[in-house]
């Protein structure tokens, strides 16, 4: 689980309730969320040490009866039945927005001060180079990272894990493994890396070094150091206009009548086809499909820059994400209803019908009747 899908467990745990197991075991590994809770637990504390100080002051004489006849709107009944300190209810009310807040300030990671690690690699000598951004610290929930390439002999997979620093030198565990196209790739690739051996490389910035891959040959990896983290983690050179035949969904929103329905946090990109299609899925209320190219049962909707707007079953709609996604000034949309991710997708142990989640792929494979995730 990622700290966005833990974090309304955090509340809960610090309220004495049971979490799911898979949330329990995210908080106890992961140094952010425990911060989190710490925090609940640091203004519980602060606030009933307020309460305390107050606790005996004496109230001056017809407090009471001063206020209970005064006029009778919301904001001053509000105050008549209030029987906590002002001064109390004023850090409460401000740590709620501040709590309330706390999933888009735990998304706000990007431009957060470094350095970060990026290493640069290429599967193919000729080919397009792939960018890992680990950061140099004891994040364990942002110091490595994991790529799986396609390519047409098969798949390569590399993880790199941030192991120390000394001054601008640094060591990362590297594991990589091929896996030939016949073989099928699960999740992550975590599975295909256990029991594989870790190697760790020693760079300098801007040092090249070879690194060996069995059965299929040598590809050179680069590192570089970056003074803040990029704000899409595995490109951190990308421009704000997309490409050609580009479609790039970053965090997205996605709004109903003025009502939110969806707010995701992740990026999917895809480049090469002029296809490209989002699939975004909403618990209870099905998918939709979003694309740069007309299809059967879609109604057409505008762009500009991070916004597609369009009309559909009598609801109007705002698509809203934080880069610009399409270079289409117009693109095309469908909504399925009765579309449950666990009879659709390929992995069917990873799909969750009570969990928002959003891809981006050709149009035709989103239409297959069993999607790979």
């Amino acid at each position: 689980m990622k700290c966005q899908d833990v974090s309304e467990f955090v509340s809960a745990l610090y309220d004495g309730e049971k979490i799911p197991k898979d949330a329990a075991e995210h908080v106890g590994i992961c140094d952010d969320c425990q911060e989190q809770l710490n925090a609940y637990s640091a203004l519980g504390n602060e606030l009933r040490r307020l309460a305390s100080l107050e606790a005996d002051t004496p109230l001056r004489p017809g407090f009471w009866r001063t206020v209970r006849r005064a006029p009778s709107t919301w904001w001053r009944k509000g105050f008549a039945t209030m029987k906590i300190p002002r001064i109390a209810f004023a850090s409460m009310f401000i740590a709620i927005l501040a709590l309330s807040g706390g999933l888009v300030l735990g998304r706000a990671r990007a431009g957060a001060t470094g350095p970060v690690l990026i290493l640069t690699y290429k599967p193919i000598a000729n080919g397009r180079s792939l960018q890992c951004v680990i950061t140099t610290d004891t994040n364990r929930g942002t110091n490595h990272c994991t790529h799986i390439t396609s390519l047409s002999s098969g798949s390569v997979i590399l993880a790199a894990r941030f192991v120390s620093k000394d001054d601008n030198r640094t060591e990362v565990g590297l594991r990589t493994r091929f896996i030939p196209r016949a073989q099928h790739v699960e999740g992550d690739g975590e599975a295909e890396l256990r029991g594989v051996p870790e190697q760790v490389l020693s760079f300098d910035s801007g040092e090249s070094r070879q690194v060996e891959i069995s059965g299929m040959g040598e590809i050179a990896l680069m590192a570089n150091y970056l003074d803040h983290v990029p704000t899409l983690i595995y490109r951190p050179d990308e421009a704000l206009d997309p490409q050609a035949n580009e479609f790039r969904v970053v965090t997205p929103v996605l709004i109903r009548d003025k009502q939110v329905i969806a707010s995701m946090d992740g990026t999917s990109i895809w480049n090469g086809t002029s296809d490209a299609a989002l699939m975004l899925y909403v618990p209870e209320d099905g998918r939709y499909l979003v694309s740069a190219t007309q299809f059967d049962g879609a109604v057409e909707g505008n762009t500009h820059l991070g916004q597609i707007d369009f009309t559909l079953d009598g609801h109007q709609y705002l698509l809203l994400t934080s880069m610009p996604i399409t270079r289409s000034e117009h693109v095309w949309i469908a909504h399925e209803p009765d579309f449950k991710p666990s009879q659709r997708m390929v992995r069917a142990s990873e799909a969750r019908d009570d969990r928002p989640m959003f891809l981006v792929r050709n149009l035709e494979r989103l239409q297959q009747p069993r999607i790979p995730h």
